[in-house]
């Protein structure tokens, strides 16, 4: 069963945007403006329902939104249309994308690269991004580490992540050591007149070691100019990081 394909209308409703809308408003342009780099477009890959391609287009940015998740996607467009903001959005694959050399900067947030389970999926979608920039353009993404998914994640094993008086969300997490994957049960259920649906949905990420990541980004060509614990405090990457964040650069 495809993720997010019934979990789209209540991920909406969560905590989860505010990551989003906080990293537009000011952690990633007042970044941008410290690297004295001015993008005029951007590839948001995995943009989920939009809210971070639409706050980008706000501030003046032409931006494309990309999610392999068509509901999603959907969303996205119905965010843009009642901002009233021209945001193009399509159901694409970050392992297949075919741009070239279309985007000054692509971003790819709140550890959708995780998603990616395999070394040879992972390189794909770094191989994409890296075609989809133009010569002197950036990649910007964050991660989880495997200190993130083993010990942040496995603090509280259930708990409920979000609830309103029609819908419960419910999560369940576990770890595994030996493939370093973490995989988080979701549990919804939704209130359709007098009964309740029960939706249920599974979640991996992949932790991969900090070296790995260094090694296939500069395998794929790109330039590290930047590696941090948190972006918004330009902080050292710690041994205890629950998340990396990766400023590349395509070579000009």
């Amino acid at each position: 069963m495809a993720i997010y394909k019934d979990f789209a209308l209540i991920y909406q409703q969560g905590p989860y945007l505010q990551f989003s809308q906080n990293l537009a408003d000011t952690i990633l342009p007042d970044y941008l403006t410290e690297l004295g780099f001015e993008p005029k477009d951007i590839l948001d890959v995995a943009c989920g329902e939009g809210s971070f391609a639409v706050a980008m287009s706000k501030q003046g940015f032409q931006v494309t939104g990309i999610d392999q998740s068509s509901a999603m996607i959907e969303l996205a467009r119905k965010r843009a249309l009642k901002a009233e903001e021209n945001v193009q959005f399509m159901v694409e694959d970050m392992r297949s994308m075919s741009f070239e050399a279309c985007f000054d900067l692509v971003t790819c947030i709140f550890d959708s690269l995780n998603y990616m389970l395999t070394v040879r999926d992972l390189q794909s979608a770094f191989r994409c991004a890296y075609q989809a920039l133009r010569p002197g353009g950036f990649y910007i993404f964050d991660m989880n580490t495997i200190y993130g998914l083993a010990v942040d994640w496995m603090r509280q094993e259930t708990y409920i992540q979000n609830e309103g008086e029609d819908f419960i969300e419910i999560h369940r997490q576990s770890f595994d050591y030996e493939n370093q994957v973490a995989s988080m049960q979701i549990t919804i259920f939704v209130k359709e007149g007098s009964q309740w649906e029960r939706i249920d949905e599974t979640h991996l990420e992949r932790g991969y070691p900090i070296a790995d990541l260094q090694f296939l980004l500069h395998e794929t060509g790109f330039e590290i100019a930047g590696m941090y614990g948190r972006l918004s405090k330009r902080s050292e990457l710690q041994t205890t990081s629950p998340r990396v964040w990766f400023v590349a650069r395509r070579p000009a």
